[in-house]
């Protein structure tokens, strides 16, 4: 057999950027956060208590942004739902679904993210969203104040 430099090259060029592109694909893909959480109740703890027993939340990257969205089944049933899109910024991004205005996040690390909820553009709320190293659980720590009654929880999360 006898293959040419050119046909090598050109061999050489398409591996290469087939294994740059599945790299990449790859890359945006691996986002610790991407995907569905499920609380864990009997981890989680919430003052003033008790917490919600059946929350899901959803994590995906739309065009470099975070977009999030909770479920929060209520006593009677029905669904409360929280939903926000923001860049990791520090801006300040509308959120949904709450008593907080806006939200404005910040990527301290692959597995962490600091998000900060504002009323009126005070500060009222923060919240820090830690991925395990194994990446099978997400916790994440409120605190916050709202009409002069402060709250705070841990919340535990497995992946789904």
């Amino acid at each position: 057999m006898h293959f040419s430099i050119r046909h090598f090259a050109c061999t050489a060029a398409i591996l290469g950027v087939s294994v740059f592109l599945q790299s990449s694909l790859f890359a945006q893909s691996k986002d610790a956060f991407v995907g569905k959480w499920t609380l864990d109740p009997d981890k989680s703890q919430f003052t003033p208590g008790p917490g919600p027993f059946d929350r899901t939340m959803m994590f995906e990257i739309k065009n470099g942004s975070l977009h999030h969205l909770t479920d929060t089944k209520n006593a009677n049933g029905g669904i409360a739902t929280i939903d926000y899109t923001a860049k990791f910024d520090g801006g300040d991004y509308p959120i949904d679904g709450t008593g907080l205005d806006t939200v404005s996040l910040k990527r301290d690390d692959a597995n962490t993210i600091e998000r900060v909820g504002k009323v009126r553009q005070m500060p009222s709320e923060t919240c820090m969203m830690k991925i395990s190293p194994d990446g099978k659980t997400l916790t994440m720590t409120v605190k916050g104040s709202y009409n002069g009654a402060t709250y705070s929880s841990m919340q535990v999360y497995k992946r789904q």
